[in-house]
Order: C-alpha cells, then structure tokens, then sequence
C-alpha cells in the first residue's frame, strides 16, 4: 500500500512540476483516502509527527495546491476552510452545533442548465445544513 502511494504521489508532483518534498508527501499520505473532512490544524498536527519541522503555512499552502489541481476538495463557508479527499459527485451533511461533516451519496447525476453558466463546470456540491443526530 505505501509503495502504491508513492507511485502515486510522484507522478502527481511530476504531472504539476512540483518537487516531491517531504512535507507534500506527508500532507497527501494523511489525506488520501480520508474522509473526515479535516481542517488545517487537524492536516498539521498528523504531518508534524512525521515532518516535525513543518509549518502550519506550508500545510495550508499544500493543501490548497491540491484542492487546485484537483486531488481535494476545498470546502469553503463553513467555520474554517475543511478538505475533503472524495472528489466524486457527492452531497455533505453539516451540522450547525459541532461542525461534523457526513457524506453522501447522490441518487442521480446532478445537472446545471445549460444557459445557466457561462464556463467550464468542475464540480457541483450540494450542501445541506441542520442538526445531527448526535446533537438532536
């Protein structure tokens, strides 16, 4: 399973020109896979076991880069920026009272008019807010 990850890791930093550092390979060993919806801090403190010196900057900077060439999801207007490692088309789940994330299946391919964007379309999200069962 590492070697897979390595494989994949280097030929992502091949395809975006990026060196293979060790706090990206840090960064992408935590998140592939992970469907938790961390944050930065919660991405920073796993990598700093393993790449001590790395900062909180570089983590969020990392992350970003990802989430813009696709391998994440940035998912934005919530309390902090979250990351989601399931690119699919997918639906989440937020709670308002502890900001827990759930995914979820969408039955049908969603569809956009097609007057209705003007551009290319690289995801579509649909997001729904209320109390989890936890919390009810």
């Amino acid at each position: 399973m590492k070697q897979e990850i390595d494989r994949e890791f280097t030929a992502i930093c091949r395809r975006n020109n990026w060196k293979c550092t060790i706090q990206r390979r840090a960064v992408y060993g935590f998140m592939r896979g992970n469907l938790s919806h961390p944050g930065v801090d919660t991405v920073w403190n796993h990598v700093r076991e393993t790449a001590p010196t790395v900062t909180r900057e570089s983590v969020y900077r990392i992350l970003n880069e990802f989430s813009q060439c696709g391998i994440l999801n940035r998912l934005d207007h919530i309390e902090n920026a979250r990351y989601d490692s399931r690119t699919d088309s997918h639906g989440h789940f937020v709670c308002e009272q502890c900001g827990t994330i759930i995914d979820f299946d969408l039955s049908q391919k969603m569809t956009v008019p097609d007057d209705a964007v003007k551009g290319e379309i690289r995801q579509i999200e649909l997001r729904i807010s209320g109390i989890c069962s936890k919390c009810r």
